[in-house]
């Protein structure tokens, strides 16, 4: 019914808008849909009519509501964290807990309107989250945002370093946890706000150049049948911070990195075939670690060959950035990159980027 109500009333307008220059709408013509009242940025599965479920780290949901709270319905059976942002400005996190699905996000606010967007801290492998809708307060009401999709678009692709594994420890041997996990504070989500651009973050802890290109495609990607339609949102770049965890194989030699590297950049040129490339190593590889195996520089030499592969199949929309490594005595959870460290990598990525297609 109110949906209804609203379509009466934007096609009034309408017809008194048109009236002035081409009449007003035949009875024959559709009429307009309202804008929708919540927006989506991110891999979001609808198939289910309850709401949109999503797993993969800096899924976000905006809306604008007018009040001074408001909360939001969220089913989730693990155990995820939301960061909360109104009027652009970040407020605490939110942590779910399994078995409820109402959580207060924000209070005490002046009365008006307000922007607020939530998005995804934790990474995919902590479960998936189902959105049941926003809630404001009685007498308040949800309005289509002010704050549009940003022209710039930005996909991300890693595994725990973009996803923000531990960026919010103490030290290197913190335990990995739900609350050390920051997506928002990642090279990956600077970088996007420092280039003005909307992201997806497709990251999972612990996978190979191989692990990952098997869950790229999806949508959920728990679920092997979950296919993403890559056609509804196309990236002008993408970023790829894959490798580490290959290094873990000490019999690892080039050409098992090379080529499940180079199939992956195929895959992803197949998709979006205007998209500019980055291929990133991180900053957890060292030459004296494990003794003798120089994986700092095999690394290196792995993925120069891999870029070089690609410019001599005719692709040169494909560069390599190294970030600088880090000391492993100042780094967070798990010898993960620090806040620090990560913030480094978003100055070093936001000038590639700038430089190679003047943004």
């Amino acid at each position: 019914m109110l949906r209804s109500l609203r379509r009466a009333a934007l096609a009034s307008l309408l017809s008194l808008a048109a009236g002035s220059l081409d009449g007003p709408l035949r009875a024959d013509e559709p009429t307009p849909e309202a804008p929708p009242v919540v927006q989506f940025v991110g891999r979001f599965d609808t198939s289910d009519p309850s709401g949109p479920r999503f797993a993969w780290s800096a899924s976000a949901i905006s809306t604008r509501f007018s009040g001074t709270s408001v909360s939001v319905r969220i089913r989730d059976d693990g155990t995820n964290e939301l960061q909360v942002l109104v009027d652009g400005a970040p407020r605490p996190a939110v942590a779910t807990v399994p078995g409820r699905d109402l959580y207060e996000l924000a209070t005490g606010l002046a009365p008006g309107h307000h922007e607020l967007t939530i998005s995804k801290r934790t990474e995919a492998v902590l479960g998936e989250m189902q959105f049941l809708g926003f809630v404001p307060e009685p007498g308040g009401a949800l309005e289509p945002p002010h704050t549009k999709p940003r022209k710039r678009r930005i996909e991300f692709i890693g595994d725990s370093i973009t996803a923000g594994y531990g960026n919010e420890g103490t030290s290197p041997t913190c335990p990995f946890s739900a609350k050390t996990e920051n997506e928002f504070l990642t090279y990956a989500a600077i970088a996007a706000r420092n280039l003005k651009a909307d992201h997806v973050t497709l990251a999972w802890s612990g996978k190979t150049i191989e692990g990952m290109a098997q869950l790229w495609d999806r949508t959920l990607p728990a679920r092997a049948d979950s296919r993403w339609d890559f056609g509804s949102w196309v990236p002008d770049v993408v970023v790829v911070n894959l490798g580490t965890n290959d290094f873990f194989r000490p019999d690892l030699h080039e050409p098992a990195f090379v080529t499940p590297y180079v199939a992956l950049l195929g895959q992803i040129r197949t998709r979006y075939p205007g998209a500019f490339i980055v291929c990133a190593m991180g900053p957890m590889v060292l030459d004296t670690y494990p003794p003798g195996a120089n994986n700092l520089s095999r690394m290196r030499r792995f993925l120069r060959a891999t870029v070089d592969a690609v410019h001599a199949q005719g692709d040169r929309r494909v560069a390599m950035i190294e970030f600088p490594v880090q000391d492993p005595a100042t780094s967070a959870c798990g010898f993960h990159p620090s806040l620090r460290v990560h913030r480094q990598m978003a100055r070093l990525l936001t000038g590639e980027i700038k430089r190679d297609l003047r943004w």
